[in-house]
């Protein structure tokens, strides 16, 4: 990502509407499969600015990595130690080594997702899990793919592919952001307006923000409704895959 965004993620990862829920549908996630589990050896793949990585500390023992320094200071300023610098596609852990692994928007940043993939496979445990958050639709591009650097956004069949294509098992695949689809997809429709205008660095802050809560509320009605089926369209995928052998 552009260094700035990285500022940017951190003073608002904890409150902004889409980051926090996308956080909370994860761990609604991951709570339903390990309840009650504090021994957990675990991995955030793309940590970020390492919240996500405080969020799973109460479950055991997390590690962190991410390709950029200027992430892990962020994530060292939460008093996070567990963190590294690497590429995820050359994971700095032996074979077997983790309960599960969290990626979330990550493999969409990446030339050859698979190779990831295969490094997540090898890591884990048998019958340990990835925990996949990703962006959907093409005609969903938008600045924030630019300024993240994005190659790719996936639909359910191209993310299956590329999780079945390293080895691993699809347990349960959805897409998400299905309520505010809509809402999404009339902004970046008016942002491609407004750009024509005048020059924007990041779509984080261009909601107002008296509807911060409405937005994050939204999102996360979804999380009842995903504990009990798939939905069938949204703006991102959740695909939880597992190593089976």
């Amino acid at each position: 990502m552009d260094l700035h965004t990285y500022e940017i993620l951190y003073r608002s990862e904890a409150t902004h509407w889409w980051l926090a829920a996308r956080r909370n549908i994860v761990l609604d996630s991951i709570r339903q499969r390990y309840p009650e589990q504090g021994d957990l050896r675990m991995l955030d793949a793309g940590c970020g600015t390492g919240l996500m990585l405080q969020e799973l500390r109460p479950m055991g023992t997390v590690e962190g990595v991410d390709i950029s320094e200027e992430a892990l200071q962020f994530c060292r300023k939460r008093g996070l130690e567990n963190v590294r610098n690497a590429d995820v596609r050359a994971l700095p852990f032996d074979d077997g080594q983790f309960d599960f692994v969290t990626a979330l928007d990550v493999l969409e940043h990446l030339d050859d997702d698979a190779a990831a993939l295969r490094e997540f496979r090898r890591v884990l445990k048998p019958g340990g899990r990835v925990f996949i958050f990703a962006p959907a639709h093409r005609w969903l591009w938008s600045l924030q793919d630019e300024v993240s650097h994005h190659k790719r956004r996936y639909v359910a069949r191209t993310l299956r592919a590329a999780v079945v294509s390293a080895g691993l098992e699809v347990e349960r695949q959805t897409y998400v952001s299905t309520f505010l689809l809509p809402v999404i997809y009339i902004a970046r429709q008016w942002l491609k307006v407004r750009r024509k205008f005048r020059e924007y660095d990041t779509e984080n802050d261009l909601h107002p923000a008296w509807s911060n809560g409405i937005l994050r509320a939204i999102f996360q009605w979804e999380i009842p409704i995903l504990r009990r089926t798939n939905m069938p369209f949204g703006a991102s995928l959740l695909c939880v895959a597992r190593k089976v052998s």
